[in-house]
């Protein structure tokens, strides 16, 4: 994290000529201008401050080319408009919905708004738009976002930038940036041998969330400073840093602050936002694929248990899942640690991302209750069951962190599972020893902690092809006699080794 991490932005009077409303823009423009002064108390930018660093050199060595990707609300365009502030750039939407006719008319008169062209510069088509950005005589920062849409509206434009740069990037005064939530059709583009933009650009940034201890001292930041508050509104939003701004435009500083005023109400900002995404993605398809995302928050995550539950063909569910896992990364396939086929018939899928996972489970599975206004109902369901809820999203959490923590010690980290349903929270294989854990989303006593370590020792002769001791471990929010149970020769951590409070 950076040490300044605040960043104001200011509107002020001049902008606008300095007389409001002797200025000829429309009564429209000025009521956004003043929506936009009201709204904006003070937003901020967390930190990117390795990647705005290589963004800056690419800059200066133009002609340069820079693949940006991520999941979506990972913070893609909000790096990049930190990046381009007070720098020239355009920035180019890729739109789905609309015909590469179309969009080039639009991206013709964006250009020309943009750099005050003269009215006989003409830019209508794909070969003027990009022959005037490649030839273009200053230098200037060009941005493509969502760009893997191009497969889909016209797959021959990526050919046309792929020709444009061959041929121009020499002479070229650009900084072309490309950006894209489809983290698994951008790595089609552009690490496709066969693809046209194969080895083009300069550098791939993967933007990935932001870990659980950049999130907490996000939250401190934001004026969230009890603890459990803290962990809490983690366990909801996970490390998607969009969902983090709005805690701060609407002062939410506990769980039940953010499920009031974000999610439960007429007016939340987040009331549709499952179905926002899905729809502008797939379109009418999108209740498909809201059935799947309420098998997997139910706990189906194995392909046949989700065909069972959403009565689809067992044929047709992979391409389904595969969109959800590559194109908007809200689900992830895994399999057990001790597998070393990825296609493994014990392979399983689990949301990535907290939030998408609890509106598939509270809002979509409710959707009677939750659109007939009964959200006092609804609340009391999700904070009565929010500690076994959210116990999943503790699990990855720490076991997230204890693999940050234990990767130079161990070789493969991860979960374990067989097909009678006994489970390893965390399995950690090394060539001089191995370490199982237990995660329990809870405060153990001490009697508590010998039993869940009496139970973890009867799985251990289940795991196949493990060589070598076992040292057993257990980590929950806090261990009554942790340190005895340290000597005794067991692995035990709590929130407070892990650098989390809660």
């Amino acid at each position: 994290m950076g040490k300044n991490l605040h960043k104001e932005r200011e509107i002020e009077p001049v902008l606008l000529g300095g007389n409001l409303f002797s200025n000829p823009i429309t009564t429209w423009g000025v009521m956004i201008i003043f929506i936009m002064i009201i709204f904006i108390i003070i937003m901020e930018f967390y930190a990117r401050e390795d990647e705005l660093i290589l963004m800056e050199q690419l800059k200066n060595a133009s002609p340069s080319f820079l693949v940006i990707t991520g999941r979506r609300r990972v913070g893609k365009t909000e790096l990049i408009r930190e990046f381009c502030r007070d720098k020239k750039f355009l920035y180019y939407y890729v739109d789905q919905n609309k015909s590469i006719d179309i969009m080039m008319e639009e991206f013709g008169r964006y250009t020309a708004t943009i750099l005050d062209l003269p009215g006989y510069v003409k830019i209508d088509s794909q070969e003027s738009l990009l022959e005037f950005l490649f030839s273009y005589e200053h230098p200037v920062i060009v941005v493509f976002d969502e760009f893997q849409r191009f497969l889909k509206v016209h797959p021959s434009f990526i050919s046309q930038v792929q020709r444009f740069w061959d041929m121009k990037n020499k002479t070229s005064c650009v900084f072309l940036i490309i950006s894209g939530s489809s983290v698994g059709m951008i790595r089609k583009i552009f690490h496709d041998g066969e693809s046209p933009l194969f080895k083009r650009a300069d550098n791939i940034l993967t933007l990935r969330p932001f870990s659980p201890r950049e999130c907490l001292l996000i939250l401190a930041d934001l004026g969230v400073l009890d603890q459990k508050a803290q962990l809490d509104l983690y366990l909801l939003f996970g490390g998607t840093i969009y969902y983090y701004t709005f805690l701060e435009k609407y002062q939410c500083t506990s769980l039940e602050d953010a499920l009031d005023r974000l999610v439960l109400n007429d007016l939340a900002p987040f009331r549709r936002e499952m179905s926002d995404v899905l729809i502008e993605e797939f379109g009418r398809e999108h209740a498909t694929y809201y059935e799947i995302l309420a098998a997997i928050a139910e706990g189906k995550c194995a392909q046949k248990e989700i065909a069972d539950f959403t009565h689809l063909a067992p044929t047709s569910l992979p391409s389904y899942l595969k969109d959800l896992t590559d194109l908007l990364g809200i689900i992830e396939y895994r399999v057990p640690v001790t597998e070393h086929d990825r296609h493994s018939k014990m392979g399983r899928y689990f949301f990535s991302d907290n939030f998408f996972r609890f509106y598939a489970r509270y809002i979509y599975r409710n959707m009677s209750l939750y659109q007939s206004g009964q959200y006092g109902l609804l609340k009391d369901r999700i904070l009565s069951e929010w500690k076994g809820f959210s116990g999943v999203s503790f699990e990855d959490m720490v076991r997230s962190l204890l693999a940050q923590d234990l990767t130079g010690e161990y070789g493969h980290i991860g979960s374990w599972w067989n097909r009678r349903g006994d489970e390893i929270d965390l399995l950690a294989l090394g060539e001089g020893g191995n370490l199982a854990v237990e995660i329990k989303n809870r405060n153990l006593s001490y009697s508590d902690a010998r039993d869940i370590l009496n139970t973890l020792e009867k799985k251990i002769p289940l795991v196949k092809g493990i060589c070598g001791p076992v040292t057993l471990g257990i980590a929950a929010r806090t261990v009554t006699g942790k340190e005895e149970l340290i000597r005794e020769g067991y692995f035990i951590r709590d929130l407070a080794d892990l650098g989390i409070g809660g």
